[in-house]
């Protein structure tokens, strides 16, 4: 089984890139091969909506670092999807991702995406489970839409500064138990 895990987050080595780690981890424990791509290394242009992915062979006519990440999605067997809850919803960098999955959505991109188990880590300082809830709702919604279903996830509030993750043992497990599991998917 081959994770992708596709970071989010502007901030390298923060929360959320921690508890990926831990989910990877758990996958590679579990013998999975996994893979990591941190958007913030590449330059992602926003979908214009030109809709010439949906006329043409290319899948988009944008040429930037969203080329790799395409050709590293359709490798992978399984995604997830890492990001901090930046006001209730995900950084620029991972929605940016997101809105060019109109590749995936066309006809000769579903089979692509169709039945790829995704999951997803969510970190953010605010306490309790509501600051997360519109994020979380708009990733059901859009891996039900692809088809992709929505196996796992992690959401660990109350960690805004960068490292206070690791003042929480039991989020740390709790990631390393979830990559296990999707090791063996």
């Amino acid at each position: 089984m081959n994770l992708l895990a596709l970071l989010g987050s502007p901030r390298a080595g923060g929360n959320t890139d921690t508890l990926a780690a831990e989910v990877l981890k758990g996958a590679e424990e579990a013998g999975a091969t996994v893979e990591t791509v941190a958007l913030r290394r590449l330059d992602l242009k926003p979908c214009t909506g030109c809709e010439q992915c949906w006329h043409n062979d290319r899948p988009c006519v944008l040429r930037d670092g969203m080329e790799s990440v395409y050709e590293a999605i359709a490798a992978a067997d399984a995604l997830l999807f890492v990001t901090p809850v930046y006001w209730y919803g995900p950084t620029t960098l991972l929605k940016t991702m997101l809105d060019r999955f109109v590749v995936f959505n066309r006809p000769q991109g579903r089979p692509l995406i169709d039945g790829k188990p995704a999951a997803v880590v969510v970190a953010y300082e605010e306490e309790g489970p509501e600051a997360a809830e519109p994020l979380l709702r708009m990733f059901e919604l859009s891996f039900a839409y692809l088809g992709m279903p929505f196996v796992e996830r992690l959401v660990v509030d109350g960690v805004g500064p960068k490292g206070a993750v690791l003042e929480r043992p039991e989020a740390l497990a709790s990631a390393r138990e979830m990559g296990k599991r999707l090791g063996l998917l």
